[in-house]
């Protein structure tokens, strides 16, 4: 694929704090690649349609399906496109499958490349410290450039049995094997800072933090806090996938892994929960909305409830908020990618954060 074809290019999850974040840096983009670029966006709704056509003019063109489970709707729009960056919940297998189908059968229309972006994290890759249901060697870390990042995945899905995130994926990247779609996955830690988006600017794994202390009018963590993760600034992610989306493009995906090999991190600073737990607490009693920025620790069941409002498992608490998962993003710094937001622009977050919740909650 080069520039002079035009890549057809979809995007779903436009709407979300990592797609939406990603379409605002490739409309800004000063890359040649991107010159004039239009781009598809697959979203719920004629009133968020309408909001993308006024902001961002003919250069984002809205398809409209019912929802995630719109599976036909969404096999045709992916039909139509030669690269699909995929961010919308990566929980879900059938979605993401249909895209491969559709991405497939632009192939055979084509006769072109046709290419994955996919969205995933590194609870993948995670402990679990409290239950002691997974046990990884002490400071394990995880290299995308040295480690067979695919047969770890393939492995654990047997032995510890399946993850709904981890499913996702490798049914993702063994049905573009058999179809003969290229695909790279990203998998993420904490993703932190403000999104650029349209709608949703927020993250994740903070503010269930934030959440959690403005409920309980305390600072807290889960455990002793000990777990050590990476994180990766929204911003310098977006980047990322722009870059091996220039790569696609302007280069017909030179250099970019794909596939078994296209398993990648996007790390660029590593924290221990207790950071958080503490940085979030500091910034509440800065604000005066705790008397104290002293920690108590909650159990597993206590932290479902309060950060989740029991709307999720506790195998998703262990692994989101107190496990071990460290990566290396060999792959991503040997193409090129040169995350700019460090160690002042994360500890800066929680007070952002903080900040944030206040504002919805008014």
């Amino acid at each position: 694929m080069t520039s002079s074809t035009a890549p057809q290019i979809l995007l779903t999850g436009a709407t979300g704090f990592i797609g939406g974040t990603i379409l605002d840096h490739f409309i800004n983009s000063k890359s040649p690649a991107f010159s004039g670029a239009n781009i598809s966006v697959l979203l719920r709704g004629e009133d968020r349609a309408a909001k993308f056509t006024s902001t961002y003019g003919s250069r984002v063109k809205p398809i409209l399906y019912k929802d995630i489970d719109d599976i036909d709707s969404t096999i045709a729009a992916a039909a139509q496109h030669d690269v699909v960056i995929n961010t919308t919940l990566g929980f879900h297998p059938a979605s993401i499958q249909a895209v491969v189908r559709g991405l497939a059968q632009r192939k055979a229309a084509t006769g072109r490349d046709v290419w994955l972006i996919h969205t995933s994290g590194t609870s993948n890759f995670c402990d679990c410290p409290i239950t002691k249901k997974w046990v990884e060697p002490e400071g394990r870390e995880f290299d995308d450039a040295k480690d067979d990042i695919y047969g770890y995945e393939k492995d654990r899905e047997v032995q510890e049995g399946p993850y709904h995130q981890r499913t996702a994926e490798m049914g993702a990247v063994d049905l573009s094997l058999e179809l003969g779609v290229k695909s790279i996955v990203i998998n993420s830690g904490t993703i932190y800072g403000r999104g650029t988006g349209l709608f949703n600017k927020t993250s994740i794994q903070v503010p269930l933090f934030v959440r959690a202390v403005l409920e309980l009018k305390k600072g807290i963590v889960l455990g002793d806090g000990k777990g050590v993760w990476d994180h990766v600034h929204v911003e310098d992610l977006a980047d990322l996938y722009l870059l091996v989306l220039e790569r696609i493009i302007a280069k017909g995906g030179e250099g970019v892994p794909s596939g078994k090999k296209g398993i990648i991190f996007s790390g660029n600073g590593r924290h221990q929960w207790l950071d958080v737990a503490q940085g979030v607490a500091d910034a509440a009693f800065a604000e005066g909305l705790i008397p104290s920025n002293k920690l108590e620790s909650l159990t597993l069941t206590e932290a479902t409830k309060y950060m989740m409002d029991g709307k999720a498992s506790e195998e998703l608490v262990e692994k989101g908020v107190v496990s071990n998962s460290r990566t290396v993003a060999s792959v991503a710094k040997s193409l090129g990618w040169k995350p700019t937001r460090g160690e002042d622009v994360w500890k800066r977050g929680f007070a952002e954060e903080v900040k944030a919740e206040l504002e919805k909650s008014k």
